[in-house]
């Protein structure tokens, strides 16, 4: 593209200018030496031959129309033939014409055809149509000049068309077309001039997939990227006016409000891609079910700055995170140090287990008909040098979330098995014990033959063994997860739903999974006593058991009243604190010596 050297007034000794060719639409020759030359907005001088001004931007689209002008085709809007005139496009409230000579009338309206049909921005923009255009006027013209000119404008068109192409690249990711960070922080810093001029308020909404790593271990990076642009879609349709919606990278999202007049209606948006997420995502035949954690920083008062409304807008997307997903939390001040505590956290957790800083509890399951402990849950306990015991609620989503729980889960499982086992050699009665799996663990390549291992190192019968999978992890990859069951139910293994309720529930994947339990969630035990509805649930869902001749198990029974109610509905087996609280190995084996009942009345 050329730079053509201009001034303002034409004199001598001013002050030279430089104009890309591609502003400039029109050349007038008003004398000699004088050539006035004109963009959409302003007029300057050129002190140069007009005579050698076309062979000089030939290439950038210039084209000599008659005696005393020269036009840029790619500016012409329209051409009236009667009177002779070009008309160009202009941001002046006159219209700029330049006259053309007759000669010249069936090749302005060729160019004009060309240039319209290949502008993207024309409504005559018609690809197709461009280029049967191009193959039938250049066939039909021998003229070398004319020739020049209509490849001119081609090449032209090409060029814009790869400076949109590399522009749009530069904006826009390149997986789910969407706007990315780039363009997103461009856009963030624009409205924040704005919002100091103005005193409005707006929010910043991140957002994360839980467990996405999962799908992409099991099922392939090509499954998981269907899902992101099929979730990207979904996101552009919900983010209307002019919010943004942009890739953040990985499986993040990030979302500005610009319209926002209080606090509030930024939950009311984050509850709103909830909603969005609870219809499966159908890709080559898995019906997928994801969730998210969100973060929510509000302007001004979470940061005044672009980068600190980004960065607690992700510190409260990890708080999020820590409370076991599917959730969205506002930025506070405190989760600085929540933040910070969490890294200290992960540098921690990496060396628990190699330092032997974990214990398994044991709670024992109850059965109903006679009231003895039948088996056992076992749940790990990290008992840390200095800061005593760290809640499973704070370190195993950090786990799940950093991979930890895979050699963590897998050391759960074998110290659970030996116990079990040594149990039986000291002549305890025999008993199932229940270990929780992580959806990342269950999804593992090797995960049957680790348990097929764990099972002949131990010496554990597979009956005794009971591996427990949640209703979500149940329910995403379906076929992978009906053939990884089939095979532990072939091993012996038993297997249970726990969380039952809780998440996605669908009775024909149930029947296929083969189950020997349904754990029904304490959420829906805490209020039997009071709820109606919760107790019309866990009603269904004792009954619902029995028709699929499913044993069915009430978790987190507290109360006298909850067991009378659960007893009632013909409820199989219980596990709670009303029984006993998950206790060290040493407690546990005391507890079956000594023969605890539940005495109930049956």
């Amino acid at each position: 593209m050329q730079k053509i050297p201009v001034t303002r007034d034409g004199k001598r000794g001013s002050e030279a200018l430089v104009v890309d060719a591609s502003d400039v639409i029109k050349i007038d020759r008003i004398r000699d030496r004088e050539v006035i030359v004109h963009t959409k907005d302003e007029q300057y001088y050129l002190d140069f031959s007009f005579d050698n001004l076309e062979e000089w931007l030939f290439e950038d689209g210039f084209r000599q129309l008659d005696s005393t002008n020269i036009v840029n085709m790619n500016h012409v809007d329209r051409y009236d033939s009667k009177k002779g005139l070009v008309y160009l496009t202009s941001n002046r409230a006159s219209h700029i014409t330049a006259s053309a000579a007759r000669i010249h009338k069936e090749h302005i309206e060729n160019a004009i055809q060309l240039i319209k049909t290949s502008n993207s921005a024309s409504a005559e923009h018609n690809p197709t149509l461009h280029e049967k255009l191009f193959t039938k006027i250049t066939s039909e013209t021998n003229d070398y000049q004319l020739l020049r000119s209509y490849a001119t404008i081609r090449a032209v068109n090409e060029r814009k068309l790869a400076e949109q192409k590399i522009l749009h690249m530069a904006y826009h990711d390149s997986l789910t077309n969407l706007p990315n960070r780039t363009m997103f922080d461009e856009k963030l810093k624009d409205y924040f001039e704005e919002a100091q001029r103005t005193g409005s308020m707006m929010a910043v909404i991140f957002l994360d997939l839980d467990r996405f790593k999962v799908i992409n271990d099991t099922l392939g990076h090509h499954i998981g990227d269907q899902l992101l642009q099929m979730l990207a879609r979904k996101l552009q349709e919900y983010v209307k006016g002019e919010n943004i919606v942009a890739r953040f990278g990985g499986d993040e999202f990030i979302i500005l409000l610009t319209d926002v007049t209080q606090a509030e209606e930024a939950a009311q948006f984050a509850g709103g891609i909830s909603d969005l997420l609870k219809e499966p995502f159908v890709i080559e035949d898995n019906e997928l079910f994801v969730t998210s954690s969100i973060g929510i920083s509000i302007y001004p008062q979470d940061g005044t700055e672009v980068e600190s409304l980004l960065k607690n807008a992700d510190i409260a997307m990890y708080r999020s995170k820590e409370k076991g997903g599917n959730s969205y939390h506002y930025y506070h001040p405190d989760m600085n140090k929540r933040s910070l505590h969490r890294l200290n956290l992960e540098v921690h957790l990496r060396k628990a287990l190699e330092r032997g800083e974990f214990e398994i509890y044991y709670q024992p399951i109850v059965d109903l008909r006679h009231g003895s402990v039948i088996g056992m849950e076992s749940l790990v306990r990290w008992q840390h040098p200095d800061w005593g015991m760290v809640s499973p609620t704070e370190f195993i989503p950090l786990a799940e979330e950093t991979g930890l729980i895979i050699p963590i889960g897998n050391w759960i499982l074998k110290q659970s098995c030996m116990q079990n086992k040594e149990w039986q050699q000291k002549g305890l009665p025999p008993l199932v014990v229940s270990v929780n799996i992580s959806a990342i663990q269950f999804h593992q390549s090797n995960f049957v033959q680790t348990v097929m291992d764990t099972l002949q190192e131990s010496g554990l019968a597979p009956d005794r063994l009971c591996l427990e999978i949640t209703e979500n992890v149940a329910m995403n990859n379906v076929p992978y997860i009906i053939e990884t069951l089939q095979k532990l139910k072939v091993l012996g293994v038993r297997l249970s739903i726990d969380d039952f309720g809780t998440g996605y529930s669908s009775l024909s994947y149930l029947k296929r999974f083969h189950v020997h339990t349904l754990k029904i969630d304490q959420s829906f035990i805490r209020d039997i006593s009071s709820d109606e509805d919760n107790a019309a649930i866990v009603t269904a869902l004792i009954a619902m058991s029995r028709q699929l001749k499913i044993k069915s198990l009430a978790e987190g029974v507290e109360t006298m009243d909850q067991l009378h109610f659960l007893i009632a509905q013909g409820c199989d087996e219980i596990q709670g604190n009303v029984f006993s609280k998950p206790i060290p190995a040493s407690d546990f084996e005391h507890l079956i010596k000594n023969n605890k009942q539940l005495y109930v009345n049956i």
